[in-house]
């Protein structure tokens, strides 16, 4: 693969991960509450990258893309999660002050909330459905190609995350407050909601 394609491909994959979404509510709301939450909820989100990658280089993703009941299914399974996510918080937020009193992980597993919420986001198989072919040429091996493409999705998320767990930490002891912690939980409770009825539109 020529550089120029390796590159154009880095940037696309850049500006992807660094627009926030649903794996980005889930990630910050978890390191707020802790690193070891954060990075658990971040490795969830790389495996469910690195799974939307394997599909996408196996060609299932379009066996996806051309039975619309199953990428239905996909997209209604992930709007369940995402407003489940969001009542969760919402429902955390009205709770005493006293339920606020020791920051702790707002899910008992950060890592399903991760890979859930990511492997159950229709746009992010499509968009690799779509994205991975338009830097693959025929003249190289394809599956050279597609590994090396993997492999930078990868590492390019897990730089990605370290570096929003990094810049969360020192928020931590804020949002360990009651107030800003509720505030926390109502704002990102109402953005997974928001979140959820986008992808069911």
């Amino acid at each position: 693969m020529a550089v120029d394609r390796w590159l154009a491909f880095a940037g696309v994959l850049l500006v992807t991960l660094c627009t926030p979404g649903p794996d980005f509510a889930v990630v910050l709301r978890h390191a707020l509450a802790g690193t070891r939450a954060g990075t658990r909820a971040a490795a969830g989100v790389i495996t469910g990258l690195t799974a939307h990658t394997a599909t996408a280089a196996l060609g299932l993703a379009a066996v996806v893309s051309t039975h619309p009941a199953l990428l239905t299914a996909i997209r209604t399974a992930g709007a369940g999660y995402l407003g489940w996510l969001g009542l969760h918080a919402l429902y955390t937020a009205r709770q005493p002050p006293r339920a606020h009193a020791e920051p702790a992980p707002r899910s008992a597993t950060p890592y399903r909330d991760g890979i859930t919420t990511n492997l159950l986001n229709p746009k992010a198989l499509l968009f690799f459905l779509g994205l991975l072919p338009q830097f693959l040429t025929a003249t190289a091996d394809l599956t050279t190609q597609t590994l090396l493409l993997a492999g930078t999705t990868v590492a390019a998320a897990t730089l990605w995350w370290t570096a929003v767990i990094a810049v969360t930490s020192p928020l931590r002891d804020l949002f360990a407050r009651p107030r800003p912690r509720r505030v926390l939980d109502a704002t990102t409770g109402a953005a997974f909601i928001g979140l959820a009825v986008a992808f069911l539109q």
